[in-house]
């Protein structure tokens, strides 16, 4: 994955920690506005599915430039993927006239021109936006869900290294389904606390939404498992 992505995510991860750490901070003071303390929580995860969505906005846009780069110059191995050849483009920035001189740059403007008017926080369009770049017996989630339940979070993917050890077959294939559902559930929960936050200032009903310490804690981290781990699969199986 470009160097730009993944580091943007990793300072705006940081970011939200940061805000995390800063309201335990505050929590410890004697007196401490709990109010603005869970306010702070809040943020802090809704700045988390922010850095999510924007990595998954920039690697999207680099895996399918790359793809579309690579099949103009003849360099793409086999069929180009259907999932990326349906992708429609702006041909106002395919045919920029300011870059007839670099016209695969004008590929890349036009794949982010794309994802300016969209956003990536449904996890279940993430499989749709990688598969075409990655080989058979890598793709998501089949390939990919056993290093999740690796991290042993039963919340993220119900599922641990002890509880699918030994399992084969249809059991084997049953458990890595029943974790993949758990993960689009979690994350799934984990952004509907940002659309709360940022569209009724986190009242979905009446009451404002609380986190405890371990929610907001626990949200952060399975977002920023999810990319690092996402992040180091596509890097290291991506066909271009």
């Amino acid at each position: 994955m470009p160097i730009t992505a993944k580091k943007h995510f990793d300072d705006d991860i940081a970011r939200a920690w940061s805000i995390y750490q800063h309201t335990q901070l505050q929590l410890s003071v004697q007196n401490s506005d709990k109010k603005l303390c869970n306010d702070l929580m809040l943020s802090a995860v809704a700045m988390s599915v922010g850095a999510m969505d924007a990595y998954l906005c920039d690697a999207y846009v680099d895996c399918l430039s790359s793809s579309l780069r690579a099949y103009a110059q003849g360099k793409w191995p086999g069929t180009f993927p259907s999932g990326y050849k349906k992708q429609p483009l702006p041909a106002g920035e395919v045919l920029n006239n300011t870059r007839a001189n670099r016209p695969l740059w004008s590929i890349r403007m036009a794949a982010r021109k794309v994802m300016e008017r969209e956003n990536i926080l449904s996890i279940s369009r993430i499989d749709d936006l990688f598969n075409p770049i990655l080989p058979a017996g890598k793709k998501l989630w089949p390939d990919f869900i056993a290093v999740l339940i690796a991290h042993n979070r039963i919340r993220f993917t119900r599922h641990t290294k002890s509880t699918t050890a030994g399992l084969k077959g249809k059991k084997l294939d049953d458990a890595n389904k029943q974790a993949v559902a758990a993960l689009k559930s979690r994350i799934a929960y984990i952004v509907q606390l940002r659309h709360d936050w940022i569209h009724n200032c986190s009242r979905p009903k009446s009451s404002i939404t609380k986190l405890t310490k371990l929610k907001a804690h626990s949200a952060i981290r399975d977002i920023h498992i999810l990319i690092d781990e996402l992040d180091k699969h596509i890097e290291s199986n991506r066909i271009i």
